[in-house]
């Protein structure tokens, strides 16, 4: 009977179970049984453009994306409750997380959610909560390659705070930009300090928006490196131009600018402050007073060792 609340419930019911039944097929239903060295680590700090980079690389058929595993012990499973927790740095829950997710023995909602290969031939795990890990796993995965994506942090600092994505969102916003310039600073600073992170490939979000082609193919001539599997990836054009399934702004193509933001709106004390806690860290070869990168793609890692 039209109108009736017993066949109204049964009709929304059957709406569910089929919605869930086409994203389980379209998500989780994979066959992944290949070995660790087809694997592949990215790892980032929040709003790094991390997602918009594991989509490209992951968009060649038989790409397993597997979404932040590292964010699962703690079930942190929005913006707002990461950056509001403190990031692993030692043995624990999260590198485990992350060591079961590099060998494919994760599966679920969370880390499925931006895959769609069924048969699995490769899988690149993708995290913004390991940076404090990256020492621990390159020296405990010596098979797997490294990627490590690092962007301007008073461009992050200025999207978490837009999102609310700080741990005193109550506070002036000067406040907020630099405490998470200052944790990005520590934070890289001593990941990049190990010796062990050494192996890792670092490279710029902003080098990968001025020249996305150029990048990518550096990127996977790194993971080509270490196994055969990824010489038949290749970047997808409409993906690059694309914006990512984490981005908050506007749909539609950008130019580079716009893409990697401008400090216009940022008090100028505020710039400074975050400039010198950068270059205290150590990095400031690497970035400064701009938005932009300082240095070229190929003296990123002299950048570093240069602190």
């Amino acid at each position: 009977m039209r109108g009736d609340p017993l066949t109204r419930r049964v009709r929304h019911w059957s709406r569910w179970q089929r919605g869930r039944a086409e994203w389980t097929w379209r998500h989780e239903a994979h066959v992944d049984f290949v070995g660790q060295a087809r694997a592949a680590w990215l790892c980032s700090w929040q709003r790094s453009g991390s997602t918009w980079v594991a989509e490209v690389l992951c968009a060649s058929r038989g790409t397993r994306l597997i979404y932040e595993p590292a964010n699962l012990p703690g079930r942190l499973f929005d913006g707002e409750s990461a950056a509001r927790t403190e990031l692993p740095s030692i043995p624990g829950a999260e590198l485990e997380a992350v060591e079961r997710a590099l060998r494919g023995r994760v599966r679920g909602h969370w880390v499925d959610q931006l895959c769609s290969s069924h048969v699995v031939r490769r899988r690149l795990v993708k995290d913004v909560r390991g940076v404090g890990l990256l020492g621990l796993v390159a020296a405990r995965q010596p098979d797997v390659p490294i990627v490590m994506l690092v962007r301007h942090p008073l461009a992050i600092a200025s999207s978490a705070v837009a999102l609310g994505w700080t741990d005193q969102p109550d506070a002036p916003v000067a406040d907020q930009l630099l405490a998470e310039v200052r944790r990005w600073s520590s934070a890289h600073a001593g990941a990049l300090a190990d010796a062990a992170s050494d192996r890792a490939l670092v490279v710029a979000y902003e080098h990968a928006v001025h020249d996305p082609a150029a990048t990518f193919e550096r990127i996977l001539a790194h993971l080509r490196a270490h196994h055969r599997t990824w010489n038949s990836v290749r970047p997808d054009p409409v993906r690059l131009e694309a914006p990512s399934a984490t981005s908050f702004r506007r749909t539609g193509s950008r130019s580079a600018s716009e893409w990697i933001g401008s400090f216009d709106g940022i008090d100028p004390g505020v710039v400074a402050d975050a400039t010198a806690l950068v270059v205290e860290a150590g990095l400031g070869g690497l970035y400064g007073d701009v938005p932009d990168v300082l240095v070229e793609p190929d003296r990123l890692r002299s950048a570093l060792h240069a602190r």
